[in-house]
């Protein structure tokens, strides 16, 4: 029982993934994996002038990593860092974008229009699938080194399954972003749909007004 709420404990750390839980903490965490991924953008080219702000926000690394969560809505951190990196292109667009307040609710931002979407979600899936197929590569060694061996004897099996979980899932919702893109009626509603749940998100965050 102990053993067990310390996992749980450990788990609120931001910075802990399933295999440095396991690692390090001699805990398999199983209720919400998390993984941390480390992403090839070097593809997103990106102006000079551009770095201090993606650096303020924590997209400036290169390669890019971050602690990715395996649940059913997109990590925010992610899908932003994204639209800011191909903004980050142009610096005039990019400090127009954060003049505007499009990141003050980071790092939750909406899409800015259907081209820059677009390209957010083609830069998604292309550095999602390298790290898909690194992941591959490593696999399949771990499986001709330790193939005859049990999970049980080789947990590590368990860490690597999950981050494929991790990155599966991702790369499944930045291809179905891409579709959404590519049709302007589907992209308007999207768009409609994340400016509606941002104005909920204040009118919740405004103080009650006194009687």
């Amino acid at each position: 029982m102990r053993s067990s709420f310390c996992a749980q404990i450990l788990f609120l750390d931001p910075r802990l993934s399933d295999a440095s839980a396991l690692c390090f903490r001699g805990v398999w965490l199983t209720a919400r994996h998390r993984a941390r991924l480390r992403l090839n953008v070097a593809s997103a080219k990106r102006d000079p002038k551009s770095q201090p702000i993606l650096q303020k926000y924590g997209c400036a690394a290169q390669p890019l990593a971050l602690y990715v969560k395996a649940e059913r809505s997109v990590d925010p951190f992610f899908l932003s860092c994204m639209r800011m990196l191909v903004l980050a292109q142009n610096v005039t667009k990019l400090q127009r974008a954060e003049l505007k307040g499009w990141m003050e609710a980071w790092p939750e931002t909406i899409p800015l229009d259907q081209r820059t979407e677009a390209a957010a979600a083609a830069l998604a899936v292309d550095v999602l699938q390298q790290a898909l197929d690194r992941m591959g590569s490593s696999s399949a060694e771990m499986r001709q080194r330790f193939g005859g061996d049990t999970v049980a004897a080789r947990p590590t099996v368990h860490v690597r399954e999950a981050e494929t979980m991790v990155i599966v899932g991702l790369l499944k919702s930045m291809k179905e972003l891409a579709v959404l893109t590519s049709h302007e009626y589907l992209f308007e509603a999207l768009k409609e749909s994340q400016r509606a749940d941002r104005k909920k998100g204040r009118e919740q965050q405004k103080p009650p007004s006194s009687v």
